[in-house]
């Protein structure tokens, strides 16, 4: 291995080390899941501040397979994996409101896995990792009913944090136009999340605390993503939701599917390391001060590897994406 080769070796081991803390010392996996042949929607809401011509977003594998890449405003598709051809979408309209989640179409027991969105930002000589975030997804089959007209709903349950956005997953894979649909998004029999009918929004009967808080993916209803982001989230939120759905015949609308999504809100961690237990090692102040150093090193070794990489005029690309290059 010559020197180019060693530096870009180390370089890579240091970015998967800065990811590994990361993950650590933020927030813990969020699982997910679906049925085979339907629809999922892995959720991934960026924190940070940076404009969205400054970010690079990679959904991956955990052993590093790309489902969808997103570079200055544009999909990057060159890399993705081609299990995931023509499965995959971001939600382009909401990429600005911090929304990367990533929607997956025609679920296979093989997209069973865990999943990492990786947030890079911008800077003079590239882009550094800013944000990791772990999903696990699970894959079943939908239980079969023995009647035909029993409807037997599907079941989810997701979990997001105080002030921020969260999208709760419905999805209806049933090649009947939108114009012939009424979804409900509710709590309860009298209180209403969301509303459309017939092509068109209908908030009259929406409960006033959602007001102005909540939002479709009208890009992707056509391909029956009826998942709903819900902003500002607040404790009260905790809740049971429920998508109805309704097929119009004969100017009769009939309830075809019905969904339940378990809704869980949380507190983010003040600290970036919280007091944990690692075999061997005192949890606490002392700890902290430890992940501290080590993540205050990890951090000097890369910005020298930056330097060094503008001194030796090596392509920006190459600087940062070792990680990404060899998959």
């Amino acid at each position: 291995m010559d020197g180019k080769e060693l530096q870009g070796h180390n370089l890579q081991k240091l970015l998967l080390l800065l990811n590994v803390v990361a993950a650590v010392s933020g927030d813990s996996p969020v699982s997910v899941s679906g049925f085979l042949g339907e629809q999922v929607v892995l959720p991934c809401t960026y924190k940070g501040n940076a404009p969205v011509s400054d970010l690079l977003v990679i959904w991956e594998t955990a052993k590093g397979e790309i489902l969808q890449k997103f570079i200055t405003r544009n999909n990057d598709l060159t890399e993705q994996d081609p299990r995931f051809r023509n499965r995959t979408n971001l939600f382009k309209d909401q990429l600005g409101q911090g929304n990367w989640s990533v929607l997956i179409s025609d679920l296979r027991e093989s997209d069973q896995n865990q999943y990492l969105c990786d947030i890079h930002k911008r800077i003079a000589v590239g882009y550094i990792p800013e944000q990791t975030d772990i999903i696990h997804l699970s894959v079943t089959e939908r239980p079969q009913t023995p009647v035909p007209t029993t409807l037997v709903p599907g079941d989810w349950s997701v979990s997001g944090f105080l002030g921020e956005q969260i999208v709760l997953p419905c999805t209806y894979k049933g090649n009947v136009p939108v114009s012939d649909l009424q979804v409900i998004w509710r709590i309860s029999r009298s209180e209403i999340l969301y509303k459309f009918v017939d092509g068109n929004d209908d908030l009259t009967e929406q409960d006033p605390r959602f007001r102005n808080r909540t939002k479709l993916f009208k890009d992707q209803l056509e391909q029956g993503n009826w998942s709903i982001l819900i902003s500002d989230l607040r404790k009260s939120d905790k809740k049971m939701y429920e998508c109805q759905i309704y097929k119009k015949k004969e100017e009769v609308h009939y309830l075809v599917k019905s969904d339940l999504v378990h809704l869980f809100v949380l507190e983010r961690p003040q600290t970036p390391v919280p007091t944990m237990s690692v075999p061997g090692v005192r949890s606490g102040f002392g700890f902290g001060i430890g992940v501290g150093v080590a993540v205050g090193f990890f951090a000097g070794v890369l910005l020298s590897g930056i330097v060094f990489c503008v001194f030796q005029r090596r392509p920006k690309w190459n600087c940062v994406q070792n990680r990404h290059s060899n998959n």
